[in-house]
Formats: C-alpha cells, sequence, structure tokens
C-alpha cells in the first residue's frame, strides 16, 4: 500500500462564549455533556422513509409548509404550520411573505388529514407583526398555548397566543413574551416542576448559531436566556440551529436541530442535561428539514417540510441500541461511458428501483427513454470509470445487507449484479488512482469507521480484500477525488459537523 498522511483539513472555532444578553445560571456554550452521566447508554436515533400525507394546497394556487407542530386533542391530531404560496421552479419562496399558519386536523399522522381555516394571520397593529414563524402548541390549564416568532421593525420576537378549541386564537394582550437578535422557532417542553422553551438565537451580532433556552413556571413570565447548544463552525452566515425540539426518553433528552448535512437534513444530539448539548452526544441523523417528533400509541414518527415539499411528511421514528445506517437525498448520478456518451442513473420515487438513461446524441441533446436497470437499490449509486472507459455502478443493498456492483462490457452492454461485500452504511464514494486502479471507500453503519478496497489491474475484474480502519469516524459519507498528479485524496465530514478531515496518498 502507498504510505498514507493524515490531518484535519478544517476545523470549526472554538465554542463562542456566553452571550451578551444571558440571565439564567446556565448561560455559556455547552461543553462536556454529551454522552456523560450514570445509567444505560442513550440511544441511537433513526427514521424509515418519509411518506407524503398533507397538501396544503388551495383552490388559489400550490403552498408549501415549513416549520410546524402537531398536537393531539379529543382523539385528533392538529397540526399548525407555516404556509406560503410555492415558488417557481428553481426558486426560493419569500419568507417574508409567510403571514399565516395552516391548520389541518386527522386521526393519526398518517392522515387523512381535513384541512381548515388558517389558524392565526399577521396583524400589524399588533407589536408590529410582519410575519408568522414557527408554531408550537402546548396543552395546560385548560388551555392551548400557541408560541410562535414574529417581528419586524422593532426586531425578533417571540409571540404568544391562546385558545380553548384549536380553532379560535386569542393573542396575549401585554404583547410578545420577550425579543432577541434573531429569536425564532420556539419549542416548549415541560421539565421538571418547570417549562421550558428552546428556540433559535445568535450569540451575539455576527456571532455563533445557537439554541438558547428560558424557564418558566406558568408560561407566560420567562427567564433570562441561557444557551443549551452552541455550532462551533466559523461560518456565522448559514444557521444550523433551527428548528430545534427535545424529547425526553428513559432518562436521556435528544435535541433535533437543522438543517445539518443540507436543508433537508436534522442532526440528533443527547443529554442527560436538558439544559446543555454538544457534538460529543451525536446520537443520530434524520433526513428531513423542520423536523418534529410525535408518539401516538406505541409508534414514534418524525415530521417534516420545507420550501421544496409541498406539504407534511411522515416517517417511523427509530430507536436502536446500535448506530442506524447513514440517510441520504436520493440523487442522481452521472458519468461518461465507454462511447463518451453520458449516461444517468436514478432511483424510481414510487418504488426505488433502479433507473438509467443514455445520451444518444450529445450534439442535439436527445436521450434514451427511462429503463429499469435492475440490481439493489437502498440508496442512489455511484459511479466509477475503468481506465478503458467503461462504467461500473456501486450500490447499496436494501436493508444495508452489503454492497454490490455492476460493470460495463467492451461492447457497450452490461454483466450481471455481482455482490461485492463491505461495510454497508452508505453508497460508497469511486475514484481511478494514478495506477489507473478503481479505489473504493465505504462508510460502516453508524458512521463507525471507513474501509477501502481496490482493483488488483486496471479495469479488471479481481478486487483486492477490503481494508478495514481506513478512517472515521465519520458523520457522512465519504467523497474522493484525484490530484493533478494522481494521488487520490480522500474527505469525511466528522461526527456532529465539528470539522472535515482528510486523508491522501503520500506518492
Amino acid at each position: 500500500m502507498l504510505p498514507i498522511s493524515r490531518r484535519t483539513l478544517m476545523k470549526g472555532a472554538a465554542g463562542a462564549g456566553a452571550l451578551p444578553f444571558l440571565g439564567a445560571a446556565r448561560a455559556g456554550a455547552a461543553a462536556g455533556a454529551g454522552a456523560s452521566g450514570d445509567g444505560p447508554p442513550p440511544q441511537w436515533v433513526g427514521a424509515g422513509t418519509f411518506a407524503y400525507v398533507h397538501d396544503p394546497s388551495t383552490a388559489a394556487g400550490p403552498r408549501y409548509l415549513n416549520d410546524h407542530t402537531l398536537i393531539k386533542a379529543g382523539g385528533r391530531w392538529h397540526l399548525f404550520g407555516i404556509v406560503g404560496n410555492s415558488a417557481p421552479r428553481g426558486e426560493s419562496p419569500d419568507s417574508s411573505a409567510e403571514t399565516s399558519f395552516a391548520h389541518a386536523s386527522a386521526p393519526s399522522p398518517h392522515g387523512p388529514w381535513t384541512t381548515h381555516p388558517d389558524a392565526l394571520t399577521v396583524d400589524p397593529s399588533y407589536f408590529g407583526e410582519e410575519h408568522l414563524w414557527a408554531p408550537h402548541v402546548v396543552e395546560a390549564d385548560g388551555r392551548f398555548w400557541m408560541f410562535y416568532a414574529a417581528g419586524g421593525a422593532r426586531g425578533a420576537a417571540i409571540n404568544l397566543a391562546t385558545s380553548t378549541d384549536l380553532f379560535t386564537w386569542t393573542r396575549e394582550p401585554s404583547g410578545p413574551l420577550f425579543r432577541g437578535l434573531a429569536a425564532r422557532d420556539p419549542m416548549v417542553l415541560r421539565v421538571g416542576g418547570e417549562w421550558v422553551m428552546y428556540y433559535t438565537e445568535l450569540a451575539g451580532a455576527g456571532g455563533h448559531h445557537v439554541v438558547a433556552h428560558r424557564r418558566s413556571a406558568d408560561l407566560l413570565r420567562w427567564s433570562g436566556a441561557g444557551v443549551a447548544f452552541t455550532d462551533a463552525s466559523s461560518d456565522t452566515t448559514v444557521s444550523v440551529t433551527e428548528s430545534p425540539y427535545v424529547v425526553e426518553r428513559d432518562g436521556w433528552y435528544y435535541l433535533f436541530v437543522g438543517p445539518r448535512g443540507g436543508y433537508e437534513g436534522t442532526d440528533v444530539l443527547a443529554s442527560r442535561d436538558p439544559f446543555r448539548f454538544d457534538l460529543a452526544g451525536y446520537a443520530g441523523h434524520v433526513p428531513g428539514h423542520a423536523v418534529e417528533v410525535v408518539a401516538d400509541g406505541e409508534g414514534w414518527y418524525a415530521t417534516a417540510a420545507g420550501w421544496f415539499r409541498h406539504g407534511l411528511y411522515v416517517a417511523p421514528l427509530h430507536w436502536r441500541d446500535t448506530p442506524p445506517p447513514w440517510q441520504s437525498p436520493e440523487h442522481p448520478v452521472a458519468g461518461l461511458d465507454a462511447d463518451g456518451r453520458l449516461s444517468v442513473f436514478a432511483l424510481d420515487a414510487a418504488d426505488l428501483s433502479m433507473l438509467r438513461r443514455v445520451q444518444l446524441d450529445p450534439d442535439a441533446d436527445t436521450w434514451s427513454q427511462w429503463e429499469t436497470f435492475g440490481g439493489p437499490a437502498g440508496a442512489a449509486p455511484t459511479l466509477g470509470r475503468n481506465a478503458d472507459g467503461r462504467l461500473e455502478v456501486f450500490s447499496l443493498a436494501p436493508g444495508r445487507v452489503n454492497l454490490h456492483h455492476r460493470v460495463q462490457r467492451p461492447d457497450g452492454g452490461w454483466y450481471d449484479w455481482e455482490e461485492f461485500g463491505g461495510p454497508a452504511g452508505a453508497a460508497p464514494a469511486v475514484a481511478r488512482d494514478a495506477d489507473g486502479r478503481l479505489e473504493v471507500f465505504a462508510l460502516s453503519p453508524g458512521g463507525a469507521g471507513v474501509a477501502r478496497r481496490r482493483q488488483r489491474a486496471p479495469g479488471g475484474s479481481a478486487w483486492e480484500p477490503w481494508e478495514p480502519g481506513f478512517g472515521g469516524p465519520a458523520a457522512a459519507p465519504p467523497v474522493v477525488a484525484a490530484n493533478a498528479d494522481g494521488r487520490l485524496e480522500v474527505f469525511v465530514l466528522a461526527p456532529g459537523g465539528a470539522a472535515i478531515d482528510h486523508r491522501w496518498q503520500e506518492a
């Protein structure tokens, strides 16, 4: 094997420290709390396939949901959420135009959902409201309490409206509960004998993104702010502490927070202390945006929505003693085949079977019809291109049992699918090294490590054994690329997104 060097390419900045507006005793960046404590260890969290269950569109046109909340009352589930008009394809909606909350109800989180008139509409005369964002509803003292983010010229605010029937809502006459730099996305949980609100905030102007918390005995008067989680990334322009949601289970608190690992990604952090979370408590990932968590009978579910999803999605939430497999969007992949034509591989949206489409004439931009390509399809495939130009497709088997591959023949046809073995936490990364041999880098389930395997000869059908322990742990599948001199370089995301690490061939 060629000698290998290892180092960290990019690390996030250190914790930002205390917020200037802190008033609670537990202020400051979370550090070292993660998975400490006596008793059983935290469980790993993952989700099954998200199912589309509700479309909030009206006769006036298509609409989307974003941050939302579900509450069960009187035997029915009620949904409230940000709603807006869908943008043209390729464009993002205008979040400042989100001025009402959608309302629907159903006998179960999976529906069927009945649409009701919007629950609340922006009221500029109410302390300068200009938008309505991220409602969260709890039941207490014979009433329903809706906490939501609003604001305008006077700054970000967390507001309150109450109801006795979930249909008619009255704003708190005294005005916003509190204001902040970017206060939004409130979520309220009963912890011991008090209420705790988690929300998205900034650690000072231009500071790090945090999940802040405040406490209350009556849901009306709230303490000063403390910090439950600080994102240490040096990039403070992109918020990655949105939609915080905390669940208590078996003495552990699980913070769901995002978007992390992409717009439709939510990380899960576990802690014994509901006021302190950090990346050491990384406990899983859910591939959804603005994820909420509900329990219905014996089942746990994750719900998700977003600008580009046109409604509500629900997936089973899994609590596991072993790490769940990595979950990623089913993006298509493409590569040039031996004839110099592009071949595109994608997963069918209905049953996740693998499909292929081939470029017929690059100049005329004509393509074949989509055709079934067969084989296992547990995730979007990855491609390798052999030294003679023949493509090789690598796929994750359903259930993450192992990897498979299929090789293009010299005449342009394809050999049958074959098992490729290896760790099966995700579809692998593939590249061709300076000798012309394909090298494959695969993630273990739960991101425990990265393994490597390479061809014995360029374009050959024989492969060397898997080399476990190549790297890791990792929070996402590796990516690999060749330098100008042919040396391969592999990049992985550290657990919790704390850094990007890389490893490269020295010769």
